[in-house]
Parts: C-alpha cells; sequence; structure tokens
C-alpha cells in the first residue's frame, strides 16, 4: 500500500508499506527502483508507522532527497545507500552500523558492543566499505548457517562434503555432484523458516541431484510448508538491500 509523510516546509514523501507475515522487525528499504519500503510484521498497527519514520526522518530524507538530486539517465546505476542498520531475520538479528572516518586509505570493521557495528577507515569510500560489509556477511553465514546445515544433515541423517559460503545472483544454495553445498550470504536478509526449507532443500539434493518426484516427496516430508514457502519466496530477492548485492 502506498502512503506518504510530510517532510519538513509542508513537503511530503511518498512510501510503501508491505505486510510480512514471517517479519519479526520493521524494516526500512530505499532504493532507486522502490524508494522507501516498510516492511512490517503481520497484525502490526499500521498507525505507529508515521511515528517510526519521523524518528530516522533526517536519515531518509537526506537519502531520498540524493535519489531526488540525481539526473534521471544516471538513476539506475545510482551507488546503493550505505546501511545504518543491518536487520538479519534469519538470525534474529538487528545490527546498528556507524561510521568511523580515520586518516588512513583502509576500511576495516570491528564488532565493539552487541548489536553495533563500526566501519571505520576511508569511510567515504563507499565501495570498499560495501565489501567490507558484504565480507562481514558472508562471516556471519559461516558462523551460523554453515553449522544449521550440519545440525539439520545430522538430525535427518544426511551426509554432505562440505559447506562454502557464495554470494549467488539467481540462487539461494546449490549442491554439486560432490556434496558441496553452496549458501548464499543472502540468506540471512530472509525469514528463518524460509531459510531452514533451503537448508533442507539442499540437503535433499545429496540424495536426489534432480528435482524429481522422489525428490519433492522427501523434502515435503522434513518441510511440510515446503510449497507455501516456496510461493512465499517468489518475491524474496526484493528483500536484499542494494548494497549486500555482490558486485
Amino acid at each position: 500500500m502506498n502512503k506518504n509523510l510530510p517532510l519538513q516546509k509542508g513537503e511530503t514523501f511518498d512510501y510503501q508499506v508491505r505486510v510480512s507475515s514471517r517479519a519479526q522487525h520493521v524494516r526500512l528499504q530505499i532504493s532507486p527502483r522502490d524508494g522507501l519500503l516498510v516492511v512490517v510484521p503481520r497484525y502490526f498497527d499500521l498507525a505507529l508507522i508515521p511515528a517510526l519514520l519521523e524518528k530516522r526522518h533526517e536519515w531518509i530524507e537526506g537519502h531520498l532527497r540524493r535519489l531526488a538530486d540525481m539526473p534521471r539517465d544516471r538513476k539506475p546505476s545510482l551507488a546503493p545507500i550505505l546501511p545504518d542498520v543491518i536487520e538479519l531475520p534469519a538470525l534474529g538479528e538487528s545490527w546498528r552500523v556507524r561510521y568511523s572516518p580515520m586518516s588512513t586509505a583502509l576500511v576495516g570493521i570491528v564488532s565493539e558492543a552487541p548489536g553495533e557495528l563500526i566501519v571505520y577507515g576511508a569511510v567515504h569510500h563507499q565501495l570498499v566499505c560495501r565489501r567490507v560489509l558484504v565480507n562481514w556477511l558472508r562471516r556471519r553465514t559461516r558462523e551460523e548457517l554453515c553449522p544449521w546445515l550440519a545440525a539439520l544433515a545430522v538430525e535427518h541423517g544426511f551426509v554432505f562434503g562440505e559447506s562454502v559460503v557464495r554470494g549467488q545472483k539467481t540462487r539461494w544454495g546449490s549442491c554439486s555432484s560432490k556434496g558441496t553445498i553452496s549458501l548464499s550470504y543472502k540468506l540471512l536478509f530472509l525469514e528463518r523458516d524460509w531459510v531452514r526449507c533451503v537448508l533442507t532443500h539442499e540437503l535433499c539434493h545429496t540424495v536426489f541431484m534432480n528435482h524429481s518426484a522422489d525428490f519433492r516427496g522427501l523434502l515435503n516430508r522434513l518441510e511440510p510448508k515446503c510449497r507455501q514457502i516456496d510461493r512465499e519466496m517468489r518475491e524474496a530477492a526484493r528483500m536484499i538491500p542494494a548494497w549486500a548485492e555482490n558486485g
């Protein structure tokens, strides 16, 4: 649904609201394609949204004005906006990001407190900051999703070779004929039961390297809601913020 919120000097800006049955927190996403998108959990009181946006008013207004000031022919290639909050529904985590400029040509990232990331160094280089943040996503995937995959394998009696983390453009995961399971770090932005379905899907490929009726039967026995989740995930790519896209 489309809404608008007053700006200073009597102006307004438009935003879209999407209700997600899987969302646990309110998420704000800004992109050249969609503008401001507000993702809210089911049964969330929509009347609270204006107050929430008002708290982030300066951040939202600044980025939207940046979009508006770009020449029309350059907007599709606009550099993605760096996040000041990273929501990872797959892990139930929310991270506030702070950028600390330093007189160095390098960019690093550190967590000094729970739920807080500090990106430090030459933070004016947005592309480098993106790479640092994406590498952090890869690390969180190795720390959390790879062990989860291994635990599911033990639970259901699967055997696979190894797990690796990648940033596939069109796949959430894959399984090779040698039993290597590749997971996309972008899974972190999906709801937790969606991710479990993807992990189980790839484990089933260690038995059936196809999408045959036998494969579907095995997957449906382990994940009875998988067909419903498949339908819900058709628009899942839109949940990935532009800054987290590989390259």
